[in-house]
């Protein structure tokens, strides 16, 4: 990424003596030449009101998205400002020093919105400003942020996006604060990225709780107790009326025994329609948690599934029956239908054909059906009551979570509790496997921090006020000391009396890290994960029977719907470097184009990575979120419908053998500091003032690792799925890195 080689410094900051006084180096008691204060010197405070100047670069400057515009990505996109900017002064041991470690300054100055949006540009990239500094100052910190920019409602209505998405968003921006400038504690300097849910964690799980109780009363529809009833001859479908004591009280559960023997005459093999209820059955509640399978959740997945269910239950319900307990099996479709209907709208069909424009019922009518459904089994958790789900009334559950919450659809997902018999939606997870996720809740997704700068830089000092156009324009004139008349001015000195101009020698640069995004097909073919999930079903299964379904990698095939980036620490310090021990997502729904092969980069702000306590720095697992537009074809676990939500995951490793070694910058140096504030210079995923490229490879058998499916209901299942070649801007090139390898190995399970 080009560097922001910000805002370096010209400001006048004097210090030392009166006239016919010494003026001292900083930690130097030898005596020097008198100096004649500045004409601005306060002996009274020991400070100076003198020219400040700032020098930024848009040469590499990285600006409505999560795009180049909001990341100032591109060299062409229009400057956004700075606001909420933090100077403080130290007066370090010895001049030409950078701070190394978080010392308490001297003092602090809020300098607000120090630039306007479009004030700076490649020819005119200083601002002269007055400000004053404290004597035998020779170290200056930088601190400020991009201006936030805004979104009308008829913006935010049309993208579904809000500022904070397409901008970034900071829980914290909290620079060093005190009583008084002797408490001005540099350790207390923290920025933190914020939550997606924010307020809304409890809403969450009420919704979350009502889909899963919803679930749960459908799958436990049965035929006992108060159900026990005869059967009459126009529903059950047979000759004659069936009387209880011609079959015993039944679950649906209890068609998918384990020995495949019919639960109406337990000495036969399943019946037909007993068949089809009981692989419906299993394909609802078998998921398999320790393969890491994610079964969705989410709004429009469930809708998927009950129309895929709805289908299985319309077809049996609807069959003529050879046997009385096929005539048992089509009445508990029967049932299983009317329960159905009490949640969902669909356009049933009286023939059998499958269910089409499946909806939710409404969320009075859903509450007050569920809370009442006397399917509720009885080893089931307590079931809350209508009140506990008033506060979400207003949802619509078919824009849950993605769009009601703004968070990936892989927040939400579910298992099945068999001791229970009970559907629950999982509260700590490892979503979509996206690197380690001990502890991970929905409250784990963060908004992208917004775009920071700073600077830590020893000063450039001269006695002579200088004229506005005299300033070198542009990082490269800036850090040419041939551009600095040496009569005038000393490089690496600290503020006098006399001192009426100050320059940060170093340049001020990005506090954030960019993640620069592109996506493409690595095949014209691509192979699905087909023949091993039905192998799983039938081991006699051959490749020959049951293929891999072969997709043609067409543009539009799939739409990229948000970039996942794992491994994000939730805080960073005064250096910012992680601070603390909370980690989560990146989460980035602002994207650039949703093409693929992608048209245009999406870039994502995110933290640097850097990890003290590891010799090796850690590997970054990124998530695309894509949309599937094409044919329906199996995942990793089971089935991506067509419109379904889908993830493939990509492994940055830092540690890769041969890769090439970042450039390190000249004129700066870039946090973690030695003691004598020169770079730790660690390679790692993301550097600040670095951008980091991606491109994200969907290869021939990305697709049979596929994350966040739905069951297979036709008739009644972490590896990595990509190829990634990631460079460095200025040094690291990681070449083709395959995710979770080819698929050779792929078993299904």
């Amino acid at each position: 990424m080009k560097k922001i080689k910000i805002l370096t410094y010209a400001s006048v900051c004097a210090l030392l003596s009166l006239v016919g006084f010494s003026a001292c180096s900083s930690g130097d008691s030898a005596a020097a030449e008198p100096v004649t204060p500045s004409p601005n010197y306060n002996p009274v405070s020991d400070e100076v009101v003198a020219q400040f100047v700032f020098n930024l670069s848009l040469g590499n400057t990285p600006s409505m998205r999560m795009t180049s515009a909001a990341t100032q990505a591109v060299n062409t996109e229009t400057f956004r400002g700075i606001d909420k900017a933090g100077l403080f002064s130290y007066k370090q041991s010895a001049d030409g020093k950078h701070l190394a470690t978080p010392e308490n300054a001297d003092k602090r100055f809020d300098i607000a919105r120090i630039l306007g949006r479009a004030t700076i540009t490649k020819d005119k990239s200083h601002r002269v400003i007055e400000t004053s500094l404290p004597l035998n100052t020779n170290t200056l910190l930088f601190y400020g942020k991009a201006i936030r920019g805004t979104m009308t409602p008829e913006q935010e209505e049309q993208t579904g996006l809000t500022a904070k998405d397409v901008y970034g968003w900071l829980e914290k921006y909290t620079l060093a604060n005190g009583d008084g400038d002797q408490d001005l504690k540099l350790s207390d300097t923290t920025f933190e990225l914020q939550s997606r849910i924010e307020d809304h964690k409890e809403a969450f799980e009420r919704i979350e709780s009502l889909l899963a109780g919803i679930m749960t009363c459908i799958m436990n529809t049965n035929l006992a107790g108060e159900n026990h009833v005869k059967l009459p001859k126009d529903e059950c479908g047979w000759s004659e009326d069936i009387d209880v004591d011609k079959y015993p009280e039944v679950y649906w559960a209890d068609f998918n025994s384990a020995d495949r023997k019919s639960p109406i005459e337990t000495t036969h093999a399943l019946y037909a329609l007993e068949v089809k209820m009981a692989d419906a059955y299993r394909e609802m509640t078998t998921i398999k948690q320790a393969k890491g399978e994610l079964r969705a959740g989410y709004g429009t997945a469930i809708l998927s599934t009950i129309q895929n269910l709805w289908s299985v239950v319309n077809e049996v319900r609807c069959a003529t029956p050879f046997s009385v307990p096929e005539a048992v099996a089509k009445y508990m479709a029967e049932r299983i239908h009317e329960r159905i209907k009490q949640y969902f709208n669909g356009t049933v069909p009286s023939n059998g054909m499958n269910v089409t424009e499946v909806s939710f019922e409404t969320m009075t009518n859903l509450i007050t059906h569920f809370t009442s459904d006397t399917a509720w089994p009885t080893t089931a958790d307590k079931r809350p009551d209508a009140p506990y789900y008033e506060s979400i009334k207003g949802t619509k559950l078919v824009d849950f979570p993605q769009k009601s919450y703004r968070v990936p659809v892989g927040s939400t997902h579910y298992l099945f509790d068999k001791d229970k018999k009970q559907f629950y939606y999982v509260k700590n997870y490892n979503t979509s496997a996206v690197g380690d996720a001990t502890g991970f809740t929905v409250e784990s997704y963060y908004y992208p921090p917004e775009l920071l700068y700073f600077g830590n830089s020893p000063l450039r000092i001269s006695n002579q006020e200088h004229k506005p156009e005299g300033y070198p324009d542009g990082v490269a004139n800036w850090d040419d000391d041939k551009n600095w008349d040496t009569s005038s001015w000393t490089k690496n000195s600290h503020v006098t009396s006399a001192t009426q101009s100050v320059a940060m020698v170093n340049d001020i640069n990005y506090g954030t890290s960019l993640l620069k995004t592109t996506v493409s097909f690595g095949s014209s073919i691509l192979r699905d994960n087909n023949h091993a999930i039905q192998k799983v079903k039938d081991p006699s299964i051959t490749e020959e029977d049951e293929p891999d379904k072969r997709i043609t990698a067409d543009a539009g095939l799939f739409q990229l719907n948000g970039v996942i980036i794992g491994g994000q620490w939730k805080q960073v310090g005064w250096n910012f470097l992680p601070k603390g021990d909370k980690q989560g997502y990146v989460y980035d729904c602002d994207i650039a184009s949703p093409d693929i092969p992608t048209s245009t980069p999406n870039y994502t702000l995110v933290f640097d990575n850097y990890n003290a306590l590891m010799a090796k720095q850690d590997k970054v697992y990124v998530a695309l979120e894509l949309i599937n537009n094409g044919e329906m074809f199996f995942g990793e676990h089971g089935m991506i419908p067509h419109g379904g939500i889908f993830y493939l995951i990509g492994e940055l490793d830092p540690n890769k053998a041969g890769l090439e070694k970042p450039t390190w910058p000249q004129h700066h140096p870039l946090p973690p500091y030695n003691a004598d504030g020169s770079s730790i210079e660690t390679a790692r995923v993301f550097m600040q003032d670095y951008m980091t490229t991606a491109n994200f490879v969907i290869g021939e058998n990305s697709l049979k690792h596929a994350y966040m499916t739905v069951p297979d209901l036709r008739y009644s299942a972490l590896t990595l799925g990509m190829s990634v070649d990631i460079n460095w801007s200025t040094g690291i090139d990681f070449g083709d890195v395959i995710l979770g390898g080819d698929g050779a190995n792929n078993t299904g399970n």
